[in-house]
């Protein structure tokens, strides 16, 4: 009997040690790290921060979302001159991205994520915090969900639902404009508008939907008042 006890311990003391291993992994080269420098182009890059298959494959969808909202190049968006493309650029590139667009329950562990995700109300100056990085990776979170690769998989029901959390996260951050710009707010703005332009029965006049497109079309080059009309209409 005690051996059989003991046996069952060790059995979970295993288990447990196997889903810490798997609930903490993390990419082994950063861009902090001398390694990083080692690199001279981005394919290099890219490269390096590839989920091993056989953690890839072990990870749950939580997980997942979890380990791609820190990768290491999420920012990389930011160098193309349209910020839709480096994004769809990211998610082709990375594997981790790839695997979550493919399993079955991805989006809507995207889709929670992005409604527990935090609005900070203060400015985090120190690197070493763990909210240090919450404002910045929110808006690649926001760009990600709005690419037809993981928005054409959800249901009438479920983008109304992601419609309201992104109507919600906007007027947060516009109630905390000392830590979210211009810059942060529009991508949700953008996620806002192309819910709306693919809702097909919006009760929106022709008038909004045109401002809700010209949006769209134009998310890289707006202007001011392409900004405060479509503000209007996300607010109501």
């Amino acid at each position: 009997m005690r051996k059989r006890l003991l046996f069952c311990f060790l059995i979970i003391l295993s288990f447990a040690a196997y889903s810490q291993e798997r609930t903490l992994w993390d990419y082994p080269i950063k861009p902090e790290m001398k390694e990083w420098a080692t690199f001279k182009t981005g394919e290099q890059m890219v490269k390096a921060c590839q989920i091993p298959l056989n953690i890839l494959n072990a990870m749950s969808t939580r997980e997942l979302v979890t380990v791609c909202l820190n990768y290491p190049l999420f920012n990389s968006y930011v160098a193309f001159n349209n910020e839709r493309e480096g994004v769809r650029a990211i998610i082709l590139q990375f594997n981790g991205l790839k695997e979550l667009s493919q399993r079955k329950d991805g989006v809507q562990e995207l889709i929670k994520t992005y409604e527990e995700y935090p609005i900070l109300s203060q400015v985090q100056k120190d690197v070493t915090s763990k909210d240090y990085h919450i404002p910045y990776k929110l808006p690649f979170l926001e760009l990600v969900l709005s690419d037809s690769i993981f928005l054409s998989q959800i249901n009438s029901e479920e983008l109304e639902g992601l419609r309201k959390i992104a109507t919600n996260k906007y007027a947060d951050k516009l109630q905390n404009y000392e830590v979210y710009s211009l810059f942060n707010i529009k991508k949700t703005m953008l996620l806002a508008a192309v819910i709306m332009d693919k809702q097909v029965e919006t009760g929106k006049s022709k008038e909004k939907r045109d401002v809700i497109s010209d949006f769209i079309r134009n998310y890289n080059n707006l202007d001011a008042n392409t900004l405060t009309e479509m503000s209007k209409i996300i607010a109501e």
